[in-house]
């Protein structure tokens, strides 16, 4: 299975630097830029597209990865793949197969998500036209059968959730793109954390679906970090959210018949940082009766920078504390009884807690 992990990624990897480097080079010849203003932190033209790169190179490979699929199953081993790496993936065929109706959903879903995103950054849509296809492709997901369960026996509760979770999500990585890096970054910390636990559950589909993910983000954040030669615009912040919020809700966190909160609070912590910049920020905005979709500087990062940090230090102080929530979701799932499930809970919960802290006390 490792074998064919590590084709995925290599394939991502160099898919996504090919078409970083290729639409960075064609964007400006069809004024595809993102012009400096007032409310913006980049002082020069810099061309969008970045989240074409990162859809092609997740979708690509795994589109392909589909197709060997099927071949596999009718036809056996193709003649080009290597013994050592076919053997194990042959045992998993009938479930890759079992699972490959989802896996079209959820790409079709992630490209009128990726398509939104690029009619937003070059004509500006309503916040309002926005949330509705997001919520109506939420929605035929959850209608396809992929909806959070939560043990509540309840068709229309399940899908409200679900609903939630991944216009919820979303949002929040589209709202924390605001400065170099920032976006991918998180998303590439979080994604690598839910590969581990993925893989280390046994849900090779999720795994599978996650290597060009990460894959692809690394290829992309070189050219994305201070200063970025290239955005990835709401393209690409929508459907790295809308990629990792689906596969969060396909992923089983429960794990046994033992009563435990872990499946309540892990997809929490995993995704605690896009949360909390996205319902602290959006907290500041209605507090000053303002739209909480009206973009401004109130955002985590910047009020970082108000803090004294450079731009480069705020995002790096984000990526940290990230990296250390992030660890933290991957040591709840793992450890075993509710006193190591308190423990863990109670590790993120103070991360987070500290930078309000801090905040709180270098205003006053």
């Amino acid at each position: 299975m490792w074998g064919a992990g590590v084709i995925l990624l290599a394939v991502a990897l160099g898919l996504s630097i090919c078409f970083t480097l290729l639409i960075r080079r064609i964007a400006p010849r069809f004024d595809f830029l993102d012009r400096p203003d007032e409310r913006k932190t980049h002082a020069r033209p810099v061309p969008y597209g970045g989240g074409i790169a990162i859809f092609l190179a997740v979708t690509a490979p795994l589109a392909a990865a589909a197709m060997a699929v099927l071949y596999m199953q009718s036809h056996g081993r193709p003649w080009w793949l290597p013994e050592a790496i076919y053997d194990p993936i042959q045992v998993h065929l009938p479930g890759a197969v079992e699972k490959l109706p989802q896996f079209a959903a959820v790409l079709a879903g992630g490209l009128v998500i990726c398509l939104l995103g690029l009619i937003d950054d070059r004509k500006r849509l309503s916040a309002l036209s926005k949330l509705l296809v997001q919520i109506a492709v939420a929605g035929l997901l959850a209608a396809a059968g992929i909806r959070v369960t939560l043990f509540l026996h309840s068709e229309p509760a399940e899908v409200c959730i679900t609903v939630l979770w991944i216009v919820g999500i979303t949002n929040a990585f589209n709202f924390l793109d605001t400065m170099d890096g920032l976006s991918a970054g998180v998303a590439f910390l979080i994604s690598l954390t839910f590969l581990m636990v993925a893989a280390e559950a046994g849900h090779w589909f999720i795994a599978a679906a996650l290597i060009p993910f990460v894959g692809a983000l690394a290829g992309f954040l070189p050219f994305n970090y201070a200063p970025a030669s290239i955005f990835m615009g709401d393209a690409g912040s929508l459907f790295i959210g809308y990629f990792l919020a689906v596969l969060s809700v396909l992923f089983t966190f429960y794990s046994g018949p033992t009563v435990s909160i872990r499946p309540f609070v892990l997809p929490l912590i995993l995704f605690a940082v896009p949360i909390y910049d996205a319902v602290s920020v959006t907290l500041i905005r209605l507090r000053e009766r303002r739209s909480p979709f009206v973009a401004d500087h109130r955002h985590l990062s910047h009020r970082l920078v108000e803090l004294g940090l450079s731009q480069r230090l705020a995002v790096g102080a984000i990526h940290l504390l990230t990296f250390g929530v992030t660890l933290t979701a991957a040591i709840l799932y793992l450890v075993h009884g509710t006193f190591g499930e308190v423990i863990s809970i109670l590790q993120a919960a103070i991360l987070i807690l500290l930078i309000v802290v801090i905040e709180r006390a270098v205003r006053k």
